[in-house]
């Protein structure tokens, strides 16, 4: 079996020297190796094809056969990086907490231990008719964090 250390050690190298960061890696049992990567704008098909080249040459089919997928993560995966959580200041993310809380709203800041979320909502204020748009703030440590994804809009 190929390990996943060594598949990871290979990614580094591909993607030295560029804006490209590894997302996700996942190697089965069986050698079906897939591979997340993205980019501070956004991943092009040529440089995914690039690093799957560069995984190719290192391997040897003749010593162990496997099959090689190389994307981006899709739009629905949720974020598993911070620099995914920092390519999206200024979109609508929904996060999903430890507490299964849900917390919707457009990501405005990003820093090492956490995010912060602008919450926009109506709601009754005394002295004014009818239902007001208030803003909230809500501030999440990572290790609050199960899961976050991208909200898309059209």
């Amino acid at each position: 079996m190929i390990s996943a250390q060594h598949i990871t050690e290979l990614v580094k190298g591909a993607i030295a020297g560029t804006d490209i960061f590894l997302v996700d890696l996942k190697v089965t049992l069986d050698n079906k190796i897939t591979i997340y990567l993205d980019n501070s704008t956004r991943i092009t098909i040529e440089e995914c094809a690039k690093v799957s080249r560069y995984i190719e040459e290192k391997l040897n089919r003749d010593v162990e056969d496997f099959e090689l997928t190389v994307s981006s993560p899709g739009l629905d995966e949720p974020f598993k990086h911070i620099l995914q959580y920092k390519k999206r200041i200024g979109n609508q993310v929904a996060v999903v907490t430890k507490e299964g809380q849900k917390v919707v709203g457009k990501l405005n800041n990003v820093d090492d231990n956490g995010i912060s979320i602008e919450q926009k909502s109506k709601e009754k204020t005394e002295g004014k008719k009818g239902r007001q748009v208030v803003i909230n703030n809500v501030n999440l440590m990572f290790n609050q964090i199960k899961e976050t994804k991208l909200v898309l809009t059209f």
